[in-house]
């Protein structure tokens, strides 16, 4: 019997079925899905990062099968033998809901019905700065990125922040609604062109820049 068939039939001990056949796999894959959330977003597209996102909860739903099953025949600490199966299902079931919402999403996009989607890019033709919202305008890391921010006026003092890529912009509102970029802790007014923005690996440099939807977008 091969090892992966042991570690299926839960054959393996438990310790190592738990930590390195589920935690530590299922916890690097999130980690790693996070870090990489935006660049494959902007680079690849929604469709690959829902792929990669339900590749790796797929796996931490399918790995809970194992832990239990190793579990069954663990003769050691009854907190760890039912923590273990209590943690590893816990997780699969929000991992499930994860997946299930993810599907939804990905035959939504596929049939041009996502609500979040905004193909026309009013996100972008709407974020002109003001004298009330001077941080309003198009966003990039660099000059030459095909994709950036919309920050866009919103109620009061307020910006609604939108991702826009080659295919579109999110609808104003749900990316990241209703912020006052100053003081927002996840970012930092350098200047009127130069923001500070938190991510998941760190803080990042956008510029105001020319949108990329046509001649009727903003400018810098």
């Amino acid at each position: 019997m091969t090892s992966a068939s042991r570690f299926w039939q839960g054959q393996v001990p438990l310790a190592r079925t738990f930590w390195l056949g589920w935690a530590i796999p299922v916890v690097a894959g999130n980690v790693l899905v996070s870090l990489a959330a935006w660049w494959l977003v902007s680079n690849l597209g929604l469709v690959p990062f829902y792929f990669t996102v339900a590749l790796v909860a797929g796996y931490s739903i399918v790995a809970v099968v194992p832990v239990w099953r190793s579990a069954s025949t663990y003769g050691g600490s009854r907190l760890f033998k039912y923590g273990a199966r209590g943690l590893a299902s816990l997780t699969s079931a929000v991992q499930l809901v994860a997946v299930g919402t993810l599907v939804f999403a990905l035959v939504s996009v596929r049939m041009g019905i996502d609500p979040t989607s905004d193909p026309e890019r009013i996100a972008e033709k709407t974020a002109i700065p003001s004298e009330t919202h001077p941080l309003a305008g198009f966003w990039k890391y660099s000059a030459n990125d095909n994709f950036g921010l919309a920050i866009a006026p919103a109620e009061g003092n307020l910006y609604s922040v939108s991702f826009c890529g080659p295919g579109g912009c999110f609808k104003p509102g749900t990316y990241r609604p209703n912020t006052p970029i100053a003081g927002d802790g996840d970012f930092q007014v350098v200047s009127n062109d130069t923001i500070r923005l938190r991510r998941a690996d760190g803080w990042s440099t956008v510029t105001r820049s020319a949108g990329r939807g046509g001649d009727d977008c903003p400018k810098p």
